[in-house]
C-alpha cells in the first residue's frame, strides 16, 4: 500500500475510534454501525472506501471531526428545521440512546426517507399520542421508550426480512426466520449470508 494510503487509513481509523468515544456508543451500537456502513465489524478489515463510509456513519450520528470552535451543536437546524440526533450518552432513558441508533441505520438501509432527529421526534409524537403525549423522543420516560424502541426493531426486523426473502426467494414467513432476533436478522441482512447482497 502507497504511503499516502497508510497514513490516510490510520487518519481514518483514529478518527473513527475518537467518534465511538465522543459520542459514548457502546459496544453493540457501535459494532452494529460499523456493519451498517460497510457490512463489517472490524476496522482492521476495512479498505480506505470502507473506513470512508464508516466514519461518514458516525458523522451522520452527530460526531464532528473539526476543531471545537468550529464545530455545529448537534441540536442546531439542518436544512433550516430539521435536526441530527445529539450524541449518544447524556439521554436520560438508556434505551433513547438505542432508539437513536436504530433510526439512524433504518434510515442508512433506505426504509425511512428522513433519519433526522426532527423525523423521529414527529415519530414517538405519534406513537406517544394515545397516552401521555410527547412532543421529543429525549422526553421519553422509560415505558415510552421500550414501547417506541420495540416498535422500530419490529418495523426495522420486519423490513429486512422482506429484502431477504425478496433476494433469496426464501419464504421469511417460516419458523426458522420467525424465530430469528432483532440483531440475528440485521446481521444476517448486512452479511449477505441468505446469497443476497446489501443496499444498493
Amino acid at each position: 500500500m502507497h504511503t499516502n494510503a497508510i497514513a490516510h487509513k490510520k487518519r481514518l481509523t483514529t478518527l473513527i475510534n475518537i467518534a465511538k468515544s465522543q459520542l459514548q456508543l457502546d459496544e453493540d451500537i457501535y459494532r452494529l454501525m460499523l456493519k451498517t456502513a460497510t457490512t463489517k465489524d472490524s476496522l482492521r478489515a476495512m479498505n480506505l472506501s470502507e473506513l470512508e463510509q464508516a466514519l461518514e456513519a458516525f458523522k451522520q450520528k452527530g460526531f464532528k471531526p473539526t476543531h471545537a470552535k468550529s464545530r455545529v451543536n448537534a441540536n442546531k437546524t439542518v436544512n433550516s428545521d430539521k435536526r441530527l440526533s445529539p450524541k449518544s450518552g447524556q439521554a436520560k432513558v438508556a434505551q433513547i440512546d438505542k432508539i437513536r441508533a436504530v433510526w439512524i441505520n433504518m434510515g442508512n438501509h433506505n426504509i425511512v426517507q428522513d433519519n433526522s432527529e426532527t423525523a423521529l421526534d414527529n415519530y414517538a409524537r405519534r406513537m406517544t399520542a394515545r397516552a401521555q403525549k410527547v412532543d421529543s423522543v429525549s422526553w421519553l420516560n422509560e415505558s415510552q421508550a421500550v414501547k417506541v424502541l420495540e416498535s422500530l426493531k419490529n418495523w426495522h426486523r420486519r423490513e429486512l426480512l422482506e429484502r431477504i426473502g425478496q433476494r433469496s426467494g426464501a419464504h421469511t414467513s417460516t419458523l426458522s426466520y420467525r424465530l430469528l432476533g432483532y440483531n440475528q436478522v440485521v446481521d444476517l441482512y448486512l452479511n449477505g449470508a441468505y446469497g443476497g447482497a446489501t443496499d444498493e
